[in-house]
């Protein structure tokens, strides 16, 4: 092979793979499967055993349905629409079941905390500062807070770094609505942040 597998873009990996290559495949996945993570983590709250379960049935699906796949759009504009249609089926599913077994409060262990920061699973001791990996903790969750069309939309550009125009392609909104949604989601979140911003700044 003349030049670097690395240095091919996604779309000649992939169609390597319609034509039988499984290293283009493996390559895609090595790339993909962290930002492809995160972003599964946040869109079902920080459910790490959920997210883990979404990652490989979506890296099935693709390697399932690579035969789908045409050039002309970009494959992280692909793969990241098969993320989201994965993530938005668990949650309707998920919200389907707690509707048929709700728990009255009432019922609920006085020693239970039912915190959005407990939904996020305990960071690892990177030696930064405590109060640093707490407000990382907070920042998590109000994340996972923000209602579904915004969240997807701030994971999106905020943390993965997709353009407006291939999230409206992934989200299936116009690129104008995309905009206009990730400001209310950036405004959203800056407000359920202020007080801790405060705190910090006048620390």
């Amino acid at each position: 092979m003349s030049k670097n597998m690395k240095e091919i873009s996604d779309e000649d990996l992939m169609a390597m793979y319609q034509n039988g290559n499984n290293m283009a495949f493996d390559l895609l996945f090595d790339k993909y499967r962290a930002p492809v993570f995160n972003f599964i983590y946040r869109m079902v709250n920080g459910d790490r055993t959920a997210a883990e379960d979404l990652l490989q049935n979506i890296f099935l699906k693709i390697a399932e349905a690579s035969e789908y796949y045409q050039p002309k759009s970009k494959f992280s504009t692909w793969l990241f629409a098969i993320a989201r249609n994965h993530c938005l089926n668990f949650l309707k599913s998920r919200h389907a079941i707690k509707q048929k077994n709700t728990v009255s409060m009432e019922n609920r262990s006085d020693n239970t905390e039912s915190t959005l920061g407990e939904q996020l699973p305990a960071k690892e001791d990177t030696g930064k500062a405590v109060q640093n990996k707490e407000m990382l903790d907070i920042l998590d969750a109000n994340i996972s807070a923000l209602p579904e069309k915004y969240r997807e939309l701030f994971l999106l550009h905020a943390v993965e770094g997709l353009p407006f125009g291939e999230i409206a392609a992934i989200t299936r909104v116009n690129a104008a609505t995309a905009r206009t949604n990730y400001r209310r989601a950036r405004l959203l979140l800056l407000e359920k942040m202020k007080p801790f911003l405060i705190t910090e700044g006048n620390a």
